[in-house]
């Protein structure tokens, strides 16, 4: 047992180690590339920039992959975070700051980023910024993929500038598309090792090659250098020289790059929980990563997020849980031991790898939503958002981009239906046991009853379309219900707007009724008393009830009272010739009745049967209210039916005797007759017959009927 564990574990370490090789093998071009790109224009060496990515990607993620919250995902300085950053670099620059106050404005931010990011995660805002809208992150990932090919153009042109022979200024160039050459190739015929890593070295190859071939005549410039140690770097936090920053720009910033940082991290790991089948947490994640930019602010390097190819390659490759730990093993020990092959790692390669990064952050399917009607508006916001980041800063885009999420969902809110079904009196039923006249009344006049099941939130933007669809049932003697069970959130526009319509309804001789007020909407559990304090000259108290079928119960009652039929609330004593089951029997059979029957007489909230004992009697209610439950848990249950004097129930147990299904517990004092199914078996001869006929003829009727009503209600919730 303890071997096979073992052996299990030096596999899993394994296949950990080689995902994390194959990962680093991609993140490592792109780290320093990106690096490259941002110190470059701070004013630093190449080699400088280059330490700074891998110092970077060691950080986030070692401590990434130590949280574990999403497992196989690998974090690295990534295009997103760089060019927000460069954009304020490039500023600053304009201004003709020093690189050593934009190294404390750069550390300064990414610091603020972690603390933002921690604060927000802390705060349940990792589960908001899921809901930001995909066109909005397709027109910045776009925008950002341009802006890194623009970033590059510099380090493969600039030569044709410096040089009189073109042929040798065009190294860098040639050099640059040969690595992407290489890259797409091998993604294509060599799927099975890193595209990346093998235009990578390639590209190293080939620049090697040429500068043999120009017998050394290639510019030392065009190489990133022999990467610095850690000890002989300045990088640090000057906690002296903060009171010189610019701290509007810092905060205004940071803030951006928690946004846009924590959003491209969580897509990154849903990235990989497609490939692991597992679910990240995205709290704890977003936490990792703010640790991590904080720890890379105080060291001056440069931070990053979620890298999606390098968490793909690694997953395919068999990484999991500590992959993330031994990438950033990797990259510590390169920066402690490796720096030299600086010397040999030509800029105009990184220059490809980010090139060919960049291209493929451009998502296409954007010209076609354009096209596509059905799709316009997204592809318009996205477009919209892609013109914004390419003209103005990555800053301002992220902004944009948040307001426009914002406006989107205000849109889809109005948008969405806001009555989920209408039901009235004549197809929905209370489930109280009601008399024949009662049920032609009701069948007559329920017209009168209508139930709006709402849905969604009901809020400023939508409480308007609201009291357009309630219009039509303003009116006299109609009585109005509406639904919440499906609301989500209330504001106080809605409230107000329900006061103004139970004002009206009040004035029409009608009556507005809610129901199903659940604590999630966010008013509390006396509705009323919300009510009254949102509007003091108000006067009007709503009837609330617990779920549906007591509001329509009530509805029903009062419409039956405004005909001048007396509902019965099973007070009063009916006799058994009355009683639905007997009224057309013959007399015999009611003095056969009389004389099996056994009566008890039962108080208020008594048990009368519980769920799950055995039975074979049917009971016949002479006086009071009996309520048929299924209970779901010790104090939670759906009502199956009441029954109130006049009325019968247990007819299954009566005709095929088993188990009971459902609870019965009295809601009033009340009389009842047991008739059970042994004894009427015992009966012999023309008198068991007649009682029998008699007895079917009437369970068989109401059966049939209310097995007609479950289809017809069954119809119903399929065109819900």
């Amino acid at each position: 047992m303890y071997n096979n564990s073992m052996n299990i574990n030096i596999k899993s370490f394994l296949s950990d180690m080689m995902g994390a090789f194959a990962g680093s093998a991609v993140i490592l071009p792109q780290s320093m590339g990106l690096g490259v790109v941002l110190f470059s224009m701070m004013g630093y060496e190449a080699s400088t920039g280059a330490l700074a990515g891998i110092i970077g990607a060691a950080i986030l993620s070692f401590i990434s992959g130590l949280a574990g919250a999403t497992i196989g995902m690998l974090s690295a300085p990534n295009g997103p975070v760089t060019m927000l950053l460069a954009s304020t670099m490039l500023l600053l620059s304009q201004t003709g700051q020093s690189n050593e106050y934009m190294l404390l404005t750069l550390s300064a931010i990414l610091v603020l980023t972690g603390v933002f990011q921690i604060i927000f995660s802390l705060l349940g805002g990792a589960e908001l910024i899921k809901y930001i809208p995909y066109p909005v992150i397709v027109g910045q990932i776009s925008a950002i993929g341009i802006l890194m090919i623009k970033s590059q153009l510099s380090f493969i042109i600039t030569p044709f500038s410096q040089l009189d022979d073109m042929l040798l200024a065009s190294v860098p160039l040639f050099v640059s598309l040969f690595t992407i050459l290489v890259i797409i190739l091998s993604a294509k015929f060599l799927k099975k090792v890193p595209s990346v890593l093998f235009g990578f070295i390639s590209g190293i190859a080939f620049y090697q090659l040429l500068n043999i071939f120009y017998a050394d005549a290639l510019l030392s410039s065009w190489v990133v250098g022999a990467v610095p140690s850690v000890d002989n770097l300045n990088f640090g936090f000057d906690f002296s020289a903060l009171k010189l920053l610019n701290f509007e720009l810092i905060v205004t910033t940071a803030l951006a790059l928690m946004v846009l940082a924590s959003t491209d991290c969580l897509v990154t790991a849903i990235v990989a929980d497609s490939q692991t089948n597992l679910r990240n947490n995205s709290k704890k994640e977003i936490i990792a990563q703010g640790v991590s930019q904080i720890i890379i602010g105080f060291l001056g390097a440069l931070g990053g997020g979620g890298t999606k190819g390098a968490t793909l390659i690694n997953l395919q490759s068999g990484g999991r849980r500590w992959s993330g730990v031994l990438s950033g093993l990797f990259f510590i020990l390169l920066i402690l031991f490796f720096g030299f092959l600086g010397e040999y790692l030509p800029i105009s390669v990184l220059a490809g790898v980010i090139i060919y990064v960049g291209f493929k952050m451009i998502n296409f399917n954007l010209i076609n939503w354009i096209i596509y009607s059905k799709s316009r508006v997204d592809g318009l916001i996205a477009l919209s958002v892609f013109i914004i980041t390419i003209s103005f800063d990555l800053v301002s885009a992220v902004g944009m981009g948040i307001f426009i999420s914002m406006l989107m969902y205000f849109r889809m809110q109005i948008k969405a239906p806001i009555i989920h079904a209408m039901r009235d009196g004549k197809h929905k039923h209370s489930l109280s046991v009601r008399s024949d006249d009662e049920k032609n009344l009701l069948q007559e006049h329920g017209a009168k009853i209508v139930m709006l099941e709402l849905r969604g939130n009901i809020f400023f933007a939508t409480a308007d379309k609201l009291l357009e669809l309630s219009e039509a049932y303003i009116k006299k003697d109609q009585i109005l219900i509406f639904n919440f069970l499906r609301v989500q959130f209330i504001d106080i526009s809605g409230l107000i707007l329900i006061l103004q319509i139970a004002s009206r309804m009040k004035k029409s001789g009608g009556e507005l009724i809610l129901c199903h007020m659940h604590r999630e909407l966010g008013i509390g559990k006396k509705i009323n008393k919300a009510l009254e304090k949102i509007d003091k000259q108000n006067s009007i108290k709503i009837r609330i009830f617990i779920d549906s079928d007591s509001s329509f119960e009530y509805a029903e009652n009062r419409l039956l009272k405004s005909y001048g039929l007396t509902h019965n609330d099973g007070t009063s004593f009916i006799q058994l010739e009355a009683n639905t089951l007997c009224r057309n029997m013959s007399q015999q059979s009611l003095f056969t009745i009389k004389e099996l029957a056994q009566q008890h007489e039962i108080k208020k909230n008594e048990l009368l049967f519980s769920q799950d004992s055995d039975a074979d009697s049917l009971f016949i209610l002479l006086q009071g209210s009996i309520e048929v439950r299924l209970y779901t848990s010790k104090d939670e249950y759906k009502r199956f039916a009441k029954y109130t004097s006049g009325t019968y129930f247990g007819e299954i147990a009566f005709i095929n005797p088993g188990k009971r299904i459902a609870t019965a517990i009295t809601n009033s004092d009340a009389i009842l007759l047991e008739l059970n199914h042994e004894s009427v078996m015992a009966l012999e001869g023309k008198t068991k017959e007649l009682l029998l006929s008699e007895l079917f003829f009437e369970l068989g009727s109401r059966m049939g009927k209310e097995l007609r009503n479950s289809a017809q209600e069954i119809r119903r919730l399929e065109q819900v």
